[in-house]
């Protein structure tokens, strides 16, 4: 083991995550991810679509169908909101902020990390609590 980095013992990076919604809330929370964020969109089925980002994929899932499906993602279902932080581009930090408030989303909250870093709070229709920082919040 001792030739692999000490930082997630050879793990690159994260591939997907994901966050939930119940069955009334798809059409608002799709409207919300796709056009409000702007995200794009690579797959979709029934219940749930998937998005890109850089390098990642953000899956969003409703809960009851996935609850139904065969095989092993019904095993990563959740109860309750969820978490995602995104991380603006470089210099994109304001305008995402602008953006949200335009399109009706409530900033909760706002936080200065450390060498003067900075992110802020929103929630999603589905109340997953969603994050954007200006850059990598977290210790090297």
């Amino acid at each position: 083991m001792s030739d692999l980095p000490a930082d997630g013992l050879g793990l690159g990076g994260i591939l997907e995550t994901c966050v939930y919604y119940s069955a009334p809330e798809r059409e608002q929370v799709e409207r919300f991810y796709l056009e409000t964020l702007g995200l794009r969109r690579v797959a979709g089925w029934e219940d749930a679509f998937a998005c890109r980002l850089g390098t990642g994929i953000l899956l969003v899932f409703g809960r009851e169908a996935l609850a139904r499906r065969q095989g092993p993602e019904t095993a990563h279902g959740s109860e309750g909101p969820g978490h995602v932080c995104l991380l603006a581009a470089d210099g994109a930090y304001e305008s995402w902020r602008e953006r949200l408030l335009e399109a009706g989303v409530e900033i909760t909250h706002e936080h200065r990390w450390g060498d003067n870093k900075r992110s802020f709070y929103f929630h999603d229709p589905a109340g997953n609590l969603l994050e954007i920082a200006d850059s990598d919040i977290w210790p090297r």
